[in-house]
């Protein structure tokens, strides 16, 4: 079932070739005023059907004025709700038009214009007319179902639970125009859009006939094509020439032009070209050029593969459409320069480091092979790149958290005299500074950490296997057409437990998260969250007397120290120019 917003009406008789046949059915003795509450239109065993009810009997008028336009006169009614037109161009209806005229407020008219000529069969029956035609589609499927109980503008609810579905309708964009002409030359009405429209139409002399139609505000070039459809003919634009002649005349001019090009292409000399291919995948290039199918029928192409070059055999004229296809594709593809710092600090060295965050996410334990906990669930980052001024005054979040943050490219340079005074108190260490280039959408990946080597014994006998304790990170830039970079970041960082071993493999504690962020050139996006512990023991004691109850913490020490550590990475995008 398809809902429709708009008013939606019916369709006409045609029972002679040309001119004007009126149709009258007389129900009952109507009341002075009935009033449309439902316009629906189906699709049945082959027909377009529709229908339209009123709250009392009527009586009713259907004539055409040409073969595509059909109007239907209901006497002592009135539309209601039903006012806008709809365009609808499915099931042989092309748009369908309310008219209300103040000389006969007690007629609702309906015109309607169809996209072939159709003879319609009327059935009136306790207060519904229902209009049936042969429809040019084949879909047993309500269309659309119209009520005065829905407001309008709104959806209306479904009818028989068929899934809603949507008209499709082409746009239109000129200025609106109003028109009502009573049998005025045709070609007058092309004059009359020419000079709205800013175009010019060249009519053909065969276009020839007198125009009735009234429009309100509608686009020129909805109301341009409406015309055409109601009267055969056809249009084609070249800059800002429009050409209108009857369908079939400008179908045989195409035709033609076919002809003439077919003949061309088969009597034309055939010339082997060579493209070399300097930045795209040659396989790729070919197969393109090939799906493109603008390769006549004695065209042929294939690859040399050893100086990454395309062997093109056509046509002399063809050899044009690949220069130019080949010239588009075969352009070097954007790097980015990705600069990465790992950075290992104290809690109260990221509170001062300058760094805004955006995001936080929240650990999720989950099982994983050999222990530890996973992150995920990474949380929306909403609104644009933060420029960030130092010193920060917002904290990096509590801990067990990973945040996302930014710094603006000016606020770089102070990012890394911190780092520098850090190292120099201790109260952080730069682990990595990373560099690399990648290609556009291709990956980069940085790897910092160490093997752990374990043995494992089998009936082949003892051998050494290694396990990864590493930090690594995975980079995905794509260029955007605005110049911004949009990265999917992966963090790893896996750390051994040596406190819980099994058959003396350590088992691996992993934190992972995963996101996509779009970042400005230059930019660099900050990842904190990753937290490191180390936990000290040391006693030392007088022999003998550090034994000696309650009296021996006199002669003994005992210092238990725990330290944790955050990692930070920072990764800065660039342009490669």
């Amino acid at each position: 079932m398809m809902l429709i917003k708009k008013p939606f009406l019916c369709i006409v008789v045609l029972l002679s070739i040309c001119g004007l046949v009126n149709i009258r059915a007389q129900a009952e003795d109507p009341p002075l005023i009935s009033e449309i509450v439902e316009i629906s239109l189906n699709l049945v065993d082959g027909k377009t059907e529709i229908e339209i009810k009123t709250t009392s009997p009527f009586t009713y008028t259907i004539y055409k004025s040409d073969p595509y336009h059909l109007t239907v006169d209901l006497q002592g009614t009135v539309l209601g709700k039903f006012t806008d037109k709809i365009a609808i161009d499915r099931a042989g209806v092309l748009d369908i038009t309310p008219v209300k005229d103040a000389s006969t407020p007690d007629i609702a008219r309906i015109d309607i214009a169809l996209t072939v000529p159709a003879d319609v069969e009327p059935i009136y029956e306790d207060n519904t007319l229902t209009l049936s035609f042969d429809n040019p589609e084949s879909s047993d499927e309500p269309l659309a179902v119209m009520e005065e109980a829905a407001p309008q503008g709104e959806d209306l609810p479904e009818a028989d639970n068929t899934p809603e579905e949507t008209i499709p309708e082409k746009k239109y964009t000129g200025e609106k125009i109003s028109i009502d002409f009573q049998d005025v030359d045709l070609t007058h009405v092309f004059r009359l859009i020419a000079d709205i429209s800013g175009y010019n139409i060249v009519v053909s002399p065969d276009v020839k006939g007198k125009f009735s139609m009234k429009l309100e505000d509608v686009p020129w070039d909805q109301a341009l094509d409406i015309i055409l459809r109601n009267y055969g003919l056809s249009k084609s634009i070249e800059a800002n020439i429009i050409r209108i002649a009857p369908t079939a005349i400008l179908a045989k001019e195409e035709e033609e032009i076919a002809r003439v090009k077919e003949s061309q292409e088969k009597s034309g000399n055939l010339v082997t070209k060579l493209y070399p291919i300097n930045y795209a995948d040659v396989k790729a290039m070919m197969q393109t050029i090939k799906d493109a199918k603008i390769l006549t029928n004695r065209g042929f192409i294939s690859v040399d593969e050893r100086t990454t070059s395309i062997v093109i055999r056509d046509v002399d004229q063809k050899h044009q459409e690949y220069d130019k296809i080949i010239s588009a594709l075969d352009n070097p593809t954007p790097q980015v320069s990705i600069n990465a710092r790992i950075v290992e600090v104290t809690d109260n060295l990221t509170k001062e480091l300058g760094i805004q965050w955006g995001a936080l996410v929240k650990p999720t334990p989950q099982t994983q092979v050999g222990g530890g906990l996973l992150s995920g669930g990474l949380g929306d980052f909403t609104g644009k790149p933060l420029a960030v001024n130092l010193p920060a005054a917002v904290g990096a979040g509590s801990g067990g958290t990973l945040g996302i943050g930014y710094i603006s490219a000016n606020a770089l340079r102070a990012l890394d005299i911190q780092l520098s005074a850090a190292e120099s108190t201790g109260e952080g260490k730069v682990i990595s500074s990373p560099r690399i280039v990648t290609m556009d959408n291709q990956k980069a990946v940085i790897r910092q950490g160490k093997k752990i080597p374990y043995e494992t014994i089998s009936q082949d006998g003892t051998k050494t296997e290694f396990v990864d304790a590493a930090l690594e990170l995975i980079v995905v830039p794509h260029i955007t057409p605005e110049g911004t970079i949009l990265m999917k970041v992966e963090v790893k960082k896996n750390e051994a437990d040596f406190s819980r071993t099994s058959n003396n493999v350590p088992t691996i504690d992993t934190n992972e998260v995963e996101t996509l962020v779009l970042i400005n050139d230059g930019d660099t996006l900050a990842l904190g969250g990753i937290y490191k512990k180390n936990e000290t023991q040391d006693n030392s004691a007088v022999p003998w007397l550090g034994d000696i109850p309650v009296l021996g913490w006199l002669f003994k020490k005992e210092l238990n120290k725990n330290e944790t550590t955050e990692i930070l990475v920072f990764i800065t995008p660039r342009i490669v120019k």
